[in-house]
């Protein structure tokens, strides 16, 4: 009997010991893994397609090992489980930058794309791409300040900028990049090249695709407080959970900077004076809901900005827009729905923009408060919505991706004192089908692969246009590995609301006359690799049709017109070491002359404005334990900031510029602090990028953050 009373209460211990387990696998991205296999006590289990599994009667000392292919196997014990579990792509990775040689099937598609994993970065998106890549920020790199993204040798609005793959450009306009924040980025992809084919009007010159951030922990909370030069003042709290079937992400921000730097004026070299009337004021919230379930995956995003904003103008002419300001609101809406299907998966993604803005220019001094064309009080508002769907399917050697998107945009200007200067509301309609394939085939030591990708396109008001590109690979891999590879494609990009019909005002006026830019362009590389070096050599070819710039007209007001063609070159060298284990270095040098091959123009076989001739980066990051510097080095070549290039004072110097930033993550317990400074502009240059608009010299940021996880 006492044998049967002790074996008995033991059988009651175990099941009280033992659990059982309902939890979640997802990537880095936070997108669900299906089919992942999990052993635990000579048991498996796999994956549903929400990527959620169950584990009976297990304790909490029980090894659980997870694997799939092309992901990193996983090891851990039942007590450290969370309801998350994140699995890492089986991929070489370079701390803040990775180049993934072959297509990334949860990205947008194109061939060789480059993947910048942001970590804990605090400001914005510019801030990133500045620190992290070669390309130029064009803007004063400063909070609250326009920053735009530009290829060598292109414009900023020849840049598609993309959201999870839905375009947030208005059409043929460019998009301010800083106002995306950087703490709601996961990583950011950069495709080189013509890719109208991909993503539609306006990316002759690349692609910028932002991926948010989605939950990754049960709970977490992550607050950080920044200062630094000029009034920088910023707060921010992030709140995130998650579980098997749904995740929430959130993050509120206040930003304030007066942004009073010094400058030195043309007309007295001997001086400087400080930047004046140009405080900028930003709130900031963005949200993320995603519900994972049998019918799929749902999600919802929103992105909101409240801003106030002093504008001084440039400083030829600082009495015409003094005290001038900039309030308003953007807001934008995104829905995606997914499912898949065995090897196919259906996808749809909804979206909504609006933007309110109004300008007031009304306290100017003496004689300039009556001018109409200068005391402006004026309402701007842009409205954007569209749906895309389209179906994927992938093998081991094949991908294609097909559907068709719809998108609506419409623009309205009221002037509220002087009503003749309005412009009526302005709407456009955009019908597209596209297609893209990816076919990769291995006979090791060798590697072929070949992209394609096609898309038609209508817009109300012009003709409709077929883009495509095609881009071959080839590489060997032996104790090295070389690539050879290029692509050959077409793009255009529409005329914006602003240049077609703005009425004017002292410097700017609308043509409505305008075409859209055309352009062929081909680009052919070789690279050699070896473990985690890398040179790559990369010529690229682009020639412009109806390319719009702007000219001053004989009236002294600038105003858009289409050149008949011109051509951009650029050269790209690139050098990827890692000399030790420590320390990750490279370098990239670009030559690009755009020319202008207009044989009717006066400025005939000269530069096109507002191109550097040419450019340098040099980045070094040193990461020792938890301690990350990372310094940049750039170098950008003379521009002309006029056609007429005979007189040399339409030639912006050259300027070179160093940042360096430093952050150090100490954990306790379930806390993570992380403190950063960030040093801009140490050698203290103060240039310009465009003519009379002059840069901050030397400043910094310092950064406080606590997170905690659970």
């Amino acid at each position: 009997m006492r044998i049967k009373i002790i074996v008995f209460i033991l059988f009651i211990t175990l099941q009280l010991v033992s659990l059982n387990i309902d939890s979640r696998v997802v990537d880095v991205e936070g997108n669900p893994i299906v089919n992942v296999i999990i052993t635990v006590n000579k048991r498996a289990v796999i994956t549903r397609i929400n990527g959620s599994f169950t584990l009976v009667d297990v304790s909490v000392e029980d090894n659980v090992n997870f694997h799939k292919i092309s992901y990193k196997d996983k090891k851990m014990i039942i007590g450290e489980m969370k309801e998350i579990v994140t699995l890492e792509k089986d991929v070489i990775s370079i701390e803040g930058l990775r180049v993934i040689e072959k297509r990334k099937k949860e990205l947008i598609g194109s061939g060789e794309i480059i993947v910048i994993n942001t970590g804990s970065n605090s400001g914005s998106a510019a801030d990133i791409l500045r620190d992290n890549s070669d390309l130029q920020i064009s803007g004063t790199p400063l909070i609250g300040e326009e920053q735009k993204i530009v290829f060598p040798g292109y414009k900023a609005r020849h840049t598609i900028i993309m959201l999870d793959g839905i375009p947030l450009n208005k059409t043929g306009t460019a998009f301010d990049i800083s106002t995306i924040p950087a703490e709601i980025i996961e990583s950011i992809e950069i495709i080189r090249g013509s890719s109208s084919s991909i993503g539609g009007a306006g990316s002759m010159g690349g692609i910028i695709n932002i991926n948010t951030k989605r939950a990754n922990n049960k709970y977490m909370v992550n607050t950080d407080h920044s200062f630094g030069s000029f009034g920088l003042d910023k707060h921010s709290l992030t709140l995130s959970a998650a579980n098997s079937k749904l995740q929430f992400y959130a993050f509120i921000r206040k930003s304030f900077a007066r942004n009073d730097f010094e400058y030195i004026p043309e007309d007295d070299p001997d001086t400087s004076r400080i930047r004046e009337f140009n405080d900028k004021s930003i709130y900031d919230a963005n949200l993320s809901l995603e519900y994972y379930g049998s019918i799929g995956i749902l999600s919802y995003k929103l992105l909101f900005q409240d801003f106030f904003k002093k504008l001084p103008g440039n400083t030829e002419s600082l009495e015409w827009y003094k005290n001038s300001r900039l309030t308003g609101q953007s807001q934008k809406h995104f829905i995606n729905y997914s499912r898949k299907l065995e090897d196919y998966r259906i996808k749809a993604d909804l979206f909504y923009s609006q933007d309110k803005s109004l300008y007031d220019n009304t306290r100017l001094d003496w004689p300039w408060f009556e001018n109409m064309l200068l005391a402006t009080l004026a309402r701007n508002k842009q409205q954007s919505r569209g749906v895309k769907l389209h179906s994927e399917y992938l093998s081991d050697t094949f991908y294609v991706d097909w559907g068709g998107d719809y998108r609506y945009e419409d623009f309205k200007y009221t002037d509220l004192n002087f009503p003749t200067q309005s412009i009526e509301k302005a709407q456009r309609n955009n019908y597209a089908i596209f297609g893209k394939t990816h076919l990769k085939q291995k006979h090791f030591p060798y590697t072929t692969s070949l992209t394609g990708s096609a898309r038609w396109d209508y817009t109300t008001d012009f003709n409709d246009h077929t883009s495509w590109k095609l881009e071959p690979e080839f590489s060997y891999e032996n104790y090295f590995k070389i690539s050879f590879g290029g692509s050959v494609a077409n793009g255009y990009t529409l005329p914006s609301y602003y240049s077609l019909f703005w009425k004017g005002d002292a410097h700017v006026s609308g043509n409505p006359d305008l075409k859209p830019e055309s352009s062929l362009s081909w680009q052919i590389f070789s690279k050699l690799q070896l473990n985690e070096h890398y040179f790559k050599v990369t010529y690229r070819n682009d020639d412009i049709d109806d390319m719009i710039i702007w000219f001053l007209d004989s009236f002294g007001k600038w105003k858009p017109m289409n050149l008949s063609s011109a051509e951009v070159k650029n050269w790209d060298f690139e050098l990827n070491l890692k000399p030790h284990k420590f320390i990750k270095f490279a370098v990239v040098y670009t030559k690009s002359p755009a020319i202008n091959t207009s044989r009717n123009d006066s400025n005939y076989g000269g530069y096109l404005t507002y191109v550097p001739d040419y450019s340098l980066n040099v980045n070094l990051k040193i990461i020792y334990g938890d301690l990350l510097v990372n310094s940049t080095y750039k170098l950008i070549g003379e521009q002309w900031s006029n056609s007429d290039q005979t007189a040399m004072e339409h030639l912006l110097p050259a300027y070179d510029l160093l940042n360096v930033s430093a952050e150090y993550s100490v954990c306790w317990g379930n806390f993570i602090f992380l403190p950063t400074i960030k040093v801009n502009n140490i050698f203290n240059k103060l240039y310009e990028i465009y003519d009379h608009i002059p840069q901050p010299g030397i400043n910094w940021e310092m950064n406080f953050g606590v997170e905690w996880k659970l």
